[in-house]
């Protein structure tokens, strides 16, 4: 039976210990941090726990840190992953501006967690970055040969 959304099945969160509700290597202090709100979106599954980092092969680095998680936060706007204490880090305290996207440079960056990805979303992943990175290798070298022709 389950949970189910629409005809489609839905994993039940499991429960997220108390420690890792709160950040352990924050490089900054973050004085208007709200731990209640913080402890709430990470119990309900919106943003990934505060793991301990982790060496473990399946693992996924964050690109901010170069710490190994379990499991990573997606950009919303282009889902490049980051752990939840580098993304405290980034958000705008209440006095500042918004923040951009470090990866895509996208005005408003939000993250969304949807728990560790399966192999064959890994692997989807690598396939489509690959594929972006051929592309971009021959649209840097059609450029190139349309320069040498105008020269």
């Amino acid at each position: 039976m389950g949970n189910a959304v629409l005809g489609q099945m839905v994993r039940p969160r499991p429960a997220v210990e108390e420690r890792l509700t709160r950040p352990q290597r924050l490089v900054r202090q973050l004085s208007d941090l709200d731990s209640g709100r913080l402890r709430r979106l990470i119990r309900s599954g919106d943003l990934a726990p505060c793991f301990d980092a982790d060496d473990d092969e399946r693992a996924v680095e964050c690109p901010i840190c170069f710490y190994f998680y379990p499991s990573l936060n997606r950009s919303k706007c282009c889902s490049k992953g980051i752990c939840t204490e580098c993304f405290l880090q980034l958000m705008p305290s209440k006095a500042s501006k918004a923040v951009h996207c470090p990866f895509c440079k996208t005005a408003t960056y939000t993250v969304e967690y949807h728990s560790a990805r399966t192999s064959s979303e890994n692997k989807l992943q690598q396939e489509e970055e690959q594929n972006t990175n051929e592309a971009k290798t021959r649209i840097r070298s059609k450029n190139q040969k349309t320069i040498e022709v105008q020269s």
